[in-house]
């Protein structure tokens, strides 16, 4: 028996140049272009039309050819599903043999490219039984220093918390753990007899207090880790303390409801937690080239820049990987990996998305954490504040811009760099970073370099697809406003078509080159004189920590990721004073500060989304950071030697962690 339910469609009829032959047949060459809405009941494999008066509630995908006769003249469209058809006029009525155009297709809700229908057969794998080989970032570094980050997720280095599938915190390396009512401080009591790689004992609490006290750079000044302003914000200068052999104590500075995950879990922005025993029998120089950890894997092989060679961890205390070996080799170049896929030569890699398609149809699967990157410019040199969040520390006034520059508003200096009559510098500097996003075409460069599987991104951090996204928020392409606003601003073209000069920084990796280099080119269609260079992140680091930052740069990093919760204070620690002495996007704002304080310690979930309402309503005027685009973090899989990789949902920008997970064919 076929089950049977009532659907409601509309069905966009239009009678293209391939249908001329089959209306000639009918002795007519009118050409039919009618818009209809139908009522459709399916049932089993048969699609039955009811009724010619339908307005359309919701559109449904009819995974088959099927028949629709449309009679009648009183129709109300309100959405169309365009579908390819053969169409036949007979009197009055058109009769259209209808085949469902594919809907885009997505990744944990994220858009995505269809899956072709003929895929053909991935090679044969050149990695030996039992070992897997993985295309590593453009920066393959690790370090058994916690100032130097280098955990490699929960696989290496585990941590006191991880997350499930539905990206829910759950204890791993914590037994139990005791928040105080204030939020002041948080207890957390240890699983016992958990043991460290290479036969250095067992992990204790004098590990965890050793393990972010150095790596914290609001406690070790000398720490770079990731993530750095967020462990300061957290945790200021206070130490962590073991209270005995598995119960260790942390005071906390400002609360992050992200403790869990963000901090102390999946992500740990880089800070996993290392052996005390080891650096207290080696020295540092020693645990700088070796990371001592916990996870299911354990490093066996390491050139920086090169190759990374794990093994499984036989006999782990939480999983024993089907895995016996996992490479990680460094491939900057996408075609040199694309080729390495084609060969056999590596098992997974990430790739360009604009190709995804081609390598899937070439029998390639799609893998993923169900993570995104939002791809933004900060407009550096915004340093607002004068005296720091926390302290009240005079910061001078950071005269770090000592030349006017269109895109950096001074709240102190109005006068400065002699804007047009009526408006102060502020002003001035919000309408040319308003027309800098106006003047980028967010849909072509999701059309041309990432195949339609990227979406715009208009309000730093703040995500399109998400619920709580208003439309007036956006800066939609229209150079013409743009070369306006730049006008108004008292920077028309001088009679070389040139308004200004600006430097622009373009970050080697994560997608950020291909994307900034196409920004270039629509600013300097505007008339600005773009002084671009492309390196690696590290060469931009320095400015970055030290608040010297001046040339406006395009990063993937801060506000979190698009899947990231609408009322998560995604920003506040990166972004204003608080983060002093850790890593900074380049611009400094006490009300981002606020913002984050408010939504920490809001209670009520409405009151939290309304805060963060706000918060973009303020970034989507002042524009310190705009948007480009945001796409998903996926890479694909070679079928003969995977089976399947389930990941928990990531936390920030992984597309892959967590390998002790993954079943081989």
């Amino acid at each position: 028996m076929h089950q049977s339910h009532s659907i409601r469609v509309v069905v966009l009829l239009i009678v293209a140049a391939l249908a001329a032959a089959i209306i000639a047949a009918c002795s007519t060459e009118t050409i039919v272009e009618r818009t209809v809405i139908v009522e459709v009941e399916v049932k089993g494999d048969d699609v039955i039309i009811k009724g010619d008066d339908v307005i359309v509630e919701q559109t449904v995908i009819v995974k088959k050819e099927f028949e629709v006769a449309v009679k009648g003249d009183d129709v109300i469209v309100e959405q169309t599903v365009i579908v390819e058809k053969e169409v036949q006029v007979k009197g009055d009525d058109v009769i259209v043999v209808a085949t469902q155009v594919p809907e885009e297709a997505t990744f944990f809700g994220l858009p995505f490219p269809v899956v072709p229908s003929d895929v053909g057969t991935a090679p044969a794998p050149g990695s030996p039984a039992g070992a897997v080989v993985v295309r590593g970032s453009l920066e393959l570094r690790i370090s058994g220093l916690p100032e130097e980050g280098g955990g490699l997720g929960q696989s290496v280095a585990e941590k006191l918390f991880m997350t499930d599938e539905g990206g829910n915190a759950v204890n791993l390396v914590a037994d139990s753990w005791d928040l105080a009512d204030d939020l002041s401080s948080l207890t957390v009591t240890l699983k016992k007899g958990i043991q460290w790689h290479g036969g250095h004992g067992e992990l204790t609490a004098a590990d965890v207090a050793w393990s972010y006290n150095r790596g914290n750079p609001g406690f070790n000044p000398e720490s770079v880790t990731d993530g750095g302003s967020n462990w300061i914000s957290f945790l200021g200068d206070n130490e962590v303390v073991a209270v005995d052999t598995y119960t260790v104590k942390f005071t906390i500075a400002a609360f992050d409801p992200r403790w869990q995950t963000l901090l102390l879990g999946q992500s740990g922005l880089a800070l996993g937690i290392m052996s005390k025993a080891a650096f207290d029998q080696n020295g540092e120089s020693w645990m700088r080239d070796n990371l001592i950890g916990t996870g299911p894997f354990k490093v066996d092989n390491y050139s920086r820049d090169d190759i990374m060679e794990l093994s499984a961890v036989q006999g782990h205390w939480r999983i024993t990987p089907e895995v016996s070996t996992y490479t990680l080799r460094a491939i900057p170049d996408d075609a040199v990996a694309e080729a390495a896929l084609k060969t056999g030569t590596v098992d997974v890699s990430d790739v360009a998305l604009r190709n995804m398609t081609a390598l899937q149809k070439a029998g390639f699967v799609v893998v993923g954490a169900g993570a995104g990157s939002f791809h933004s410019i900060s407009f550096s040199g915004n340093y607002w504040e004068r005296t720091h969040y926390i302290t009240g520390e005079d910061l001078g006034t950071n005269f770090t811009v000592r030349h006017a520059m269109p895109w950096v508003g001074d709240p102190e200096r109005p006068d400065f760099g002699s804007p047009p009559e009526g408006m102060d510098n502020m002003e001035r500097a919000r309408l040319v970073r308003n027309a800098l996003s106006l003047a980028i075409d967010r849909s072509l460069i999701s059309e041309v370099l990432f195949a339609g599987a990227a979406w715009p991104n208009y309000v730093y951090g703040a995500d399109i697809n998400n619920p709580n996204w208003q439309d007036k928020w956006a800066t939609a392409y229209d150079p013409a406003l743009a070369a306006s606003m730049l006008d108004e601003a008292g920077y028309p073209k001088n009679d070389k078509g040139i308004r200004f000069e600006m430097p622009f920084f373009i970050r080697i990796g994560r997608g950020d080159e291909e994307i900034g280099t196409a920004v270039v080119g629509m600013w300097r269609e505007l008339g600005i004189d773009v002084q671009d260079w492309k390196a690696q992140y590290q060469t931009y680091r320095p400015n970055l920590i030290g608040r010297t930052a001046i040339a406006p740069w395009i990063h993937s990093a801060g506000a979190e990721s698009p899947q990231a919760p609408w009322d998560w204070p995604v920003m506040g620690n990166s972004e204003c004073s608080r983060g002093r002495g850790g890593f900074n996007i380049a611009v400094e704002i006490r009300e981002l500060c606020v913002f984050f304080d408010a939504m920490s310690t809001e209670g009520d979930l409405a009151k939290r989304i309304e805060l963060r309402n706000a918060n973009v309503e303020f970034l989507a005027h002042w524009m310190p950071v705009i948007g480009t685009v945001a796409r998903p973090n996926v890479a694909l899989i070679n079928p003969n030697k995977i089976a399947s990789w389930d990941m928990p949902l990531s936390v920030r920008e992984a597309a892959l962690h967590h390998p002790e997970f993954i079943k081989l064919k």
